[in-house]
């Protein structure tokens, strides 16, 4: 045999070879299709692995790491949203419906102790409403607009939205025996508390407090009335003059701070009983907790 007929088989040889290997990538991306119709929902903070997951364990594409693979060499991302895939797309067809974001519907998570311009700021950077359109109507009912993750329609408006969140309220706390007082408490929790074991504690200390006639000295009610979540200034305990500022002032804040979940109102219902009357958080978001005041300088000194 000689030298040039022998390249000849190796290069058809190494040909065969690649072709065999890639045979089922280009299989997986051009030539399987879904067959099926169906709708598939991509959520906020769904990374490209997940994404393709879900995908592939819904029998939609046929390999989730061919799908990411592919998404990644093309520096593609991918929108939330509802999308509706058809029966004959393929791979490609698929990460361009989800790169192009030509949803259904809208798709949007409300964090537990979002305030309802938060809520409304998100909306507006979806394109469902144009700014301050839900803070002008849902504001009187802050506390009641349950954080959850919704499909909306895409002409959802304003007053579809505030209705939505109010149900799904009245849906997740059916059968609880909820006051005014209740959600006013649990939002305070809410913004408390960075933990779930922390959070029938805190519930606990402010109930003590306030059955002694004592101050809640909650931060987060006066960054609620200050109208954000940024740090206070040490001269905001005694200077700052509103009815949310409860280093001044006695009793519950007049309303709800922000929109508490359903994990932070049970704590409220249910709290855990203690002679805890003061608390802090440590570095990492822990609540550290004191009976008197002098511990609890103790314990700040040491964290």
């Amino acid at each position: 045999m000689n030298k040039k007929l022998k390249l000849t088989l190796i290069f058809i040889i190494i040909f065969s070879v690649i072709a065999a290997a890639l045979l089922p990538v280009f299989k997986a991306i051009y030539w399987t299709k879904a067959g099926k119709n169906v709708q598939i929902a991509v959520d906020s903070g769904q990374s490209t692995r997940i994404i393709a997951k879900n995908l592939e364990n819904e029998e939609i594409i046929a390999s989730a790491w061919i799908f990411a693979s592919f998404v990644y060499a093309k520096h593609w991302l991918l929108q939330t949203g509802v999308y509706q895939i058809e029966s004959d797309m393929n791979m490609v067809d698929i990460a361009n419906l989800l790169r192009e974001g030509r949803i259904q519907e809208h798709l949007i998570t409300i964090p537990e102790g979002w305030r309802v311009t938060q809520i409304d700021e998100a909306l507006v950077q979806k394109g469902i409403i144009r700014k301050g359109e839900l803070t002008k109507i849902a504001a009187p009912n802050e506390g009641y607009l349950f954080p959850d993750t919704y499909r909306l329609a895409l002409d959802a408006n304003a007053s579809q939205v505030k209705n939505l969140m109010l149900e799904n309220f009245k849906t997740k706390t059916k059968g609880l025996k909820i006051t005014s007082q209740t959600i006013i408490l649990a939002s305070i929790v809410e913004r408390e508390a960075k933990f779930d074991q922390d959070r029938a504690k805190i519930a606990g200390v402010y109930l003590n407090r306030l059955a002694l006639g004592m101050k809640l000295d909650a931060d987060p009610t006066i960054q609620y009335g200050k109208g954000n979540w940024e740090p206070i200034s040490a001269a905001d305990y005694k200077s700052f003059q509103n009815p949310y500022n409860t280093y001044l002032n006695a009793g519950l804040p007049p309303g709800p701070i922000c929109n508490p979940g359903l994990k932070s109102i049970q704590a409220v219902l249910n709290p855990e009983k203690s002679d805890y009357y003061y608390f802090f958080h440590k570095t990492d978001g822990s609540a550290v907790f004191s009976e008197t005041y002098e511990e609890h300088l103790a314990k700040l000194k040491n964290p």
